[in-house]
This record gives C-alpha cells, structure tokens and sequence, in this order.
C-alpha cells in the first residue's frame, strides 16, 4: 500500500524530552491557535493530535493506504511531559514577584553514591531569594476528588528530594554556603485546574525537611518564610555559580517523539476526513482553490486535461516541494489505454511546456519518463489551504467526462454547487473555454455548451441555462446556468447508476431526444464504473 503522512513525526531514543513538549505545543498551536498553557496543563492538552491520529488510523483500515500513526504510549508520553512543563511554567509564574533569581529545568552535576560515582540531577524549578535557595520539585496530577494522597507518589520522591539538595549543596560547597540555606519544596497542580484540593499523607515528607503545598499558596509561602539570611552580593554568586555549574538537558523516554506537523498536513487531513466519511481514496480526490478554474486550459487535448488535473490533485497539501510522477503512474491515474508511448512523451513534453508557460509552476520539465512539478510561491495558496474558496471533487468524474468543454464546465458548476447558479458574461465564458475567435457566439452555443450541458444533467438536477442577449441584433452577451443546489462532496463519489439516470429523466428542460442522447453518453461514459 502507498505510504503516506510518513514524516509527521519522528520516533526515536534520541529524541530529548525538551524537543517533546516543544513540538507537541506547535502542533497544538498550529491546529488550535488558542493553545495556551492551560490547555496545556489540562487532561486534553494533546487533543489536536489525538484526533489527527484517530482520523489516520480509521484511513489505514480502510485498506487503499498507510499512514504512520502513533501508539497509545506514545500519545500519554507526550501529554505527560507537556502537563509537567506546563507546571513547572506556572511555578516560575507564581514566584517570579518574590524571587531573586528563578531558574527552570535545572540540571546539575552529582556525585551519588560509589554504585554512581558520577551523574546528574535534574530540579523542575530553583528559586533564590533573601531567605534561602528553594529546590521545587512539581507534581503534576489528575485530581478529581477533594484530597490528593501523598501515597500516590511512592517512596521515588523521598529520594528526588534529597538528591536535589544533594546536587546543590555539592554546586555551592566551594562558596561556603551552608547547606541549611538549601531548602525543598512539593508543589502539588491539579491537571483539572481547580486548587480546592485538600492534602493528605505529607507529615512523612516534611519530617524529611520538605515543605508541601499547593501552587495557590507557594507565592505566600516564599514570601513568608523567615527573616533575610542572604545578601545581595551572595545571591548573585549563587546565580553565577548555578549558571556555571548547569548541564544541558539531555533526558529522553523510550516513547519520545519529535512531531514535525505543518500546515500542508493540516490541508490534507481535510482529504483524510472526507476519505474517511464517504470511502473515496486520496489519489481520487482533487482539491484545490476556486481561482484555478478561470485559467484557460488553451490548446490542451482531453487526456491532457486529465493529466493536468491528475498532477493538482497530487500537489494539494504539498506546499512548494518537488513532486515526481513517472510515465507509469500517470498513464494509470489517467486511465490513458494507448500503447503508443513515443505519442505519450510527447503529450507529456507538451503539458510539461504548458506548465512552465502558465507561470502557475516553478518547474515543470518531463524527461527520462519523469514528470517534475513545484508550484510557484506566488501561486502557492491555490495547491495549498482549506477555506470556503476551496472546491473538491471525484477525479473518476472529470476523467471520464470525454467533452473538453464539458469537463471545464464541470468544474465551474461544481465550485457554485452550494447556490446552485452561475452567472457570467459570454466574453468571460469564451475565455474560460479558451473557444477560438472565429467562432461565432451561436457556434459557441450550439457546437460548445448544448453538447456540454447532455454530458453534465446527470450530475447537476435540473441542468438549465437562459442566455442574456442585448441590442437590436440580439447578441448574446451573457449566460446563466441554473441547477438544484447541493453540496460540493456529493461528487466525491460515485453515486449509484439510478441516481444519474434519475436525474436525466426528471429534467423538464430537456427534450425526450436529449434525454436519450443524455443516458448514450452516460452509459459510454460510466457504464462500466456506476453498473
């Protein structure tokens, strides 16, 4: 199966804790530019992404593609490391008015035990202030009831306690600080955001010579705690020499990603979605800005056009980067049945140099059976977003449409499907059509639209136009086409073959000889996909 969405994240032992909660915030900010610290903190502060994983999981059953998707340890990991950062960012918050000096992921060099002669420890947050030098140790927790159990913890932070004061006291011993200036404290936060929490089973902590107390009382506290016993010429050399001192950190977790998401793949989950909603494979599905629709198509042949709209319905969500499809691949997305590959490669060349021209592409060039496209910056955002501008539809739909002008007017009706109208001048319509000068407007009318109009009544309900003639020589100077008004997805798929029939034959705007001629060319062009 085709592989897709393969570098939306990155798995691996190398990847440091830091790099976790700093990407996971930008993939949450990026899908929801309200992401806060809060959020954050909260039991849903990976919601984003979770959906997103949800959504690539039910696309992988569907069987036609393979996304990489994250595992369930993989998603608690990081929701974890992002709850703790955040706390950790509310205590520097919280004492930043009180404290001298305020440091946040502390690691600091430490010489254990004979077991571990050498190693380090890391200290969420170290405060300094004129009563001492604070090492907080933060508790991030689920608290849904009125008490928070010091049990929870285990006996693990007895020893987080002591290492701490351990590390800083070896740090400061140079400087004659003396270790009872060192102090530690528990802050409890509560992931569900009320601090109505009350503490239970601490007395074991504090009789270690740690305080414990909730962030809604740290500030209180610090500031409260005994007289002056620091100066300022001491504080500013413990800063110093904590500075010093300080090791980068290099911690990771075997369930450590780096999430790499950007906006182009954001753009292509909407396909995702809709692949999941309504079972259309990706590769069926053409996205792109409504504007794209007015560049005229001139001189292209129909299987030209397939191929050209074959090529936008890959680069949707691609950003500017460089797309290679081989001879191979579009000669089977395009459903090209001929054998006469020198006549392919020369279609190919052809579209390439149309590209190129159109000024729509910062490089189309076909050669040794390769087509290389990117899409110019200016130009990027009609290959690249997901507002109301935006039009989709099933690629299978336009391929088999056999008219050129058929398959532009396809296009148009579909990007007004929601009004279920679409007025325009003739001049414009001329040129949307890229329709030769020396065809007169009635040509136009009886050589263009009409066959136009038999080959798209069974995909727009009550296909009609009225033309708009001025002057005394009643010349055509305008035309409006009229349809019932649907959404635009409902042509992402294929419908049964009764519904398109239905359509034929309900349309009173039609004459029973069109509506014959009207179910010959269905059945020509989609009989064998809609029986």
């Amino acid at each position: 199966m085709e592989r897709i969405w393969t570098n939306w994240y990155l798995a691996s032992e190398g990847v440091e804790n830091d790099a976790v909660v700093q990407s996971a915030q930008a993939a949450e900010q990026l899908i929801n530019p309200d992401y806060d610290h809060t959020r954050q903190l909260s039991d849903q502060n990976l919601a984003g992404v979770r959906e997103l994983n949800g959504l690539l999981v039910s696309y992988n059953q569907l069987g036609v593609a393979q996304a990489a998707t994250l595992t369930q340890e993989q998603l608690v990991n990081a929701e974890n490391l992002l709850a703790g950062a955040a706390g950790e960012w509310l205590v520097d918050q919280a004492v930043k008015s009180v404290a001298a000096a305020v440091f946040h992921n502390v690691i600091l060099p430490c010489k254990y035990d004979r077991n571990r002669p050498v190693g380090d420890n890391q200290i969420d947050n170290l405060v300094i202030t004129s009563t001492g030098i604070y090492c907080i140790e933060v508790k991030v927790r689920k608290i849904a009831g009125k008490l928070f159990d010091f049990n929870r913890l285990g006996r693990g932070i007895y020893d987080q306690i002591s290492y701490h004061k351990e590390a800083l006291t070896q740090v400061l011993q140079p400087m004659g600080i003396s270790p009872n200036f060192i102090k530690t404290i528990v802050v409890v936060i509560n992931r569900l955001g009320n601090d109505d929490f009350k503490l239970k089973n601490q007395e074991d902590l504090q009789r270690a010579g740690s305080q414990v107390v909730k962030l809604s009382v740290l500030n209180l506290f610090l500031s409260n705690d005994g007289f002056a016993l620091l100066n300022q010429q001491q504080i500013r050399a413990i800063e110093q020499a904590i500075q010093s001192q300080r090791l980068p950190d290099r911690r990771t977790y075997p369930a450590n990603v780096r999430f790499k998401l950007t906006q182009a793949h954001l753009d292509k989950a909407r396909q995702i979605s809709q692949a999941v909603r309504l079972g259309i494979p990706l590769a069926q599905n053409v996205t792109y800005h409504g504007r794209l629709n007015d560049y005229p198509l001139t001189g292209l042949t129909g299987k030209q056009q397939n191929m050209l709209w074959l090529i936008v319905g890959r680069l949707y969500g691609f950003g500017c980067g460089m797309l290679q499809l081989t001879r191979s691949e579009l000669r089977t997305g395009a459903g090209y049945g001929g054998r006469d590959f020198l006549r392919l490669d020369q279609q190919l060349s052809e579209l390439a140099e149309f590209m190129q021209q159109s000024k729509l592409f910062q490089k189309a060039k076909y050669e040794d059976k390769k087509l290389t496209v990117s899409v110019s910056k200016k130009y990027s955002f009609l290959f690249n977003g997901c507002t109301k501008d935006f039009t989709c539809w099933n690629y299978q739909l336009l391929r088999r449409i056999s008219l050129n002008n058929a398959k532009t007017l396809f296009r148009k009706l579909l990007q007004v499907s929601a009004a279920g109208c679409y007025q325009v001048s003739f001049e414009q319509l001329r040129e949307i059509l890229a329709v030769p000068d020396s065809y007169s407007n009635y040509e136009v009318m009886r050589n263009k639209i009409n066959p136009a109009v038999l080959q798209l009544v069974p995909f727009f309900g009550n296909l009609s136009y009225e033309v708009v003639k001025s002057g005394k020589a009643n010349k055509i100077v305008g035309i409006t086409f009229t349809f019932d008004k649907f959404s635009p997805e409902e042509l992402l798929t294929l419908r049964e073959w009764h519904k398109y029939s239905t359509n034929i034959s309900a349309n009173s705007h039609l004459s029973l000889t069109e509506q014959l001629k009207a179910e010959k060319i269905l059945e020509k062009n989609f009989g064998d996909c809609l029986k």
